[in-house]
């Protein structure tokens, strides 16, 4: 059951890394770390980190199945 826990949690980072790179096209250009750069660092490290997360999950999830 921590295959769940795993995808559940590379879907909120990824969804909190693509709400942190695409916030500054209706907040007209702001930025909530202080500098661009350090939002779209953060926003790509949090996306890479989801995705390894729901891939990990789905091949846990994979491979428990396959014992069964």
């Amino acid at each position: 059951m921590s295959w769940v826990l795993t995808l559940v949690l590379g879907v909120i980072l990824f969804v909190l890394g693509l709400f942190v790179a695409v916030r500054p096209l209706w907040t007209h250009n702001g930025v909530l770390t202080g500098a661009r750069w350090l939002d779209m660092t953060f926003a790509f490290v949090f996306m890479i980190r989801g995705v390894i997360n729901v891939r990990t999950a789905a091949r846990r999830r994979r491979d428990g199945l396959a014992r069964r």
